[in-house]
């Protein structure tokens, strides 16, 4: 899924264990354009679920500006599906938790698009 994103290389891979059920995961991923992909989950398991306590995946282009990030800061009440949202260069969206795997095929579309 991560490693499918075409010329990509990896300024970061962590994944931390904070206890019995409970861990991080933070990834930056670099394009030759200088484009970033970051992802940040923090999640544990609780009565056998996987429950995101936060998330973050942002990508921006090589000028540092933001073109997609999803997360669920508590910041955007007025939002209906707060505190999901997604943010784009202009606006913030009512959206829900995407799979890194969404994350990852919206941000390819993206890099497609962008190069014609």
């Amino acid at each position: 899924m991560i490693k499918d994103l075409p010329h990509s290389h990896f300024e970061r891979y962590e994944e931390q264990i904070l206890s019995v059920g409970r861990g991080n995961l933070r990834v930056r991923l670099r394009f030759p354009d200088l484009a970033l992909l970051e992802i940040s989950e923090a999640v544990v398991f609780i009565a056998g679920e996987l429950c995101w306590l936060s998330y973050r995946y942002h990508y921006q282009d090589q000028s540092t500006g933001i073109v997609v990030r999803y997360d669920n800061a508590p910041h955007h009440p007025e939002i209906p599906t707060h505190p999901d949202h997604k943010h784009t260069s202009d606006r913030v969206l009512a959206s829900s938790h995407p799979s890194i795997e969404q994350v990852v095929l919206e941000v390819r579309v993206l890099r497609d698009r962008a190069r014609g």
